[in-house]
């Protein structure tokens, strides 16, 4: 092994036991979770975007990260390059993940949640209804419903670049700890949504029926999840972490807020579901920000005894 391979390594060895721990080790846990999980329930799929998403680009992104902090030393640039390869590899585990969370086929959890929202006074039909009267509006909400795919990365560049220290890492670790929350209750308690009631197709409606049915693909890539909504605890998340910069903010809070409206019409969620998603983007923020101060604690008194 070259002298260069070997420092290579061993920075990212020292980025994952000190600074970047919390984020590599949740998407590394997501990722032998998957592999693991799978190699029991055989699911495949009809498209080879995770051969290209969880080795080719994660392999080239790292990489990068290695050459610029040791050849080339440079630490927004190997930031972004460990960034990149993170949440090239993180949304396609959770995808899978809700997959196989699915194929414990628990009991739909629909009547329960329809009732929910009529308690809280909540028509799904009412205001779905209202949104789809307004093309306009719609079009709008189905864009920031869909920024999700591209907020991510202009925000790796943001925080990489101008700050503040350490945002990506509470950035993608939140993420991922709401991801995995979503998926552990999404397999506990599934439901289609309140579009099946009244006969209005989704684009997961077949995916859940198969994966429920035991078939094993090959599946197309798409979400599954309704209750919670991990759409709401993006929405929560992607506004937070922009609350250092005034700017960034407003037009995070704006965009996001249509997200997260859009989760009715577009995404076809029950109220609940964007209760519980915000609580759960609420919890895994805590924990994103908490857990790094401990781990540098614990150090601390390392270093002292």
């Amino acid at each position: 092994m070259s002298t260069q391979l070997r420092a290579a390594l061993q920075y990212l060895k020292s980025r994952a036991r000190f600074f970047d721990a919390l984020p590599i080790a949740l998407v590394a846990a997501m990722g032998i979770t998957t592999a693991l999980w799978n190699s029991v329930a055989g699911l495949t799929w009809q498209t080879p975007i995770a051969v290209a998403g969880v080795i080719v680009i994660p392999c080239l992104f790292l990489v990068m990260s290695a050459i610029f902090s040791t050849v080339l030393p440079n630490r927004t640039f190997a930031e972004i390059a460990l960034y990149f390869a993170l949440w090239a590899v993180f949304p396609i585990f959770g995808i899978q993940l809700s997959y196989l969370a699915a194929t414990l086929d628990f009991p739909l959890q629909d009547p329960l949640f329809t009732k929910a929202d009529a308690v809280l006074g909540f028509d799904w039909r009412t205001w779905a209804s209202i949104a789809w009267q307004h093309p306009t509006f719609i079009k709008v909400l189905i864009w920031c419903y869909q920024s999700n795919l591209y907020q991510p990365m202009g925000l790796v560049l943001v925080f990489s670049i101008l700050g503040p220290r350490g945002r990506n890492r509470e950035f993608l670790s939140a993420m991922a700890i709401a991801s995995i929350a979503t998926i552990v209750v999404a397999g506990l308690l599934p439901t289609f949504g309140p579009n099946e009631a009244y006969g209005i197709p989704s684009g997961w409606h077949t995916v859940l029926t198969h994966l429920r049915a035991g078939t094993q693909g090959p599946l197309p890539y798409t979400g599954i999840v309704s209750f919670p909504s991990y759409h709401a605890s993006m929405a929560v998340i992607l506004t937070a972490v922009t609350r250092s910069n005034r700017l960034a903010f407003v037009a995070s809070s704006i965009v996001n807020s249509l997200m997260l409206i859009a989760t009715v019409p577009i995404g076809y969620h029950y109220l609940v579901d964007l209760i519980a998603g915000c609580l759960i983007a609420g919890g895994a923020l805590y924990v994103a920000q908490r857990a790094p101060r401990q781990s540098q604690v614990l150090e601390a008194d390392r270093t002292l005894h």
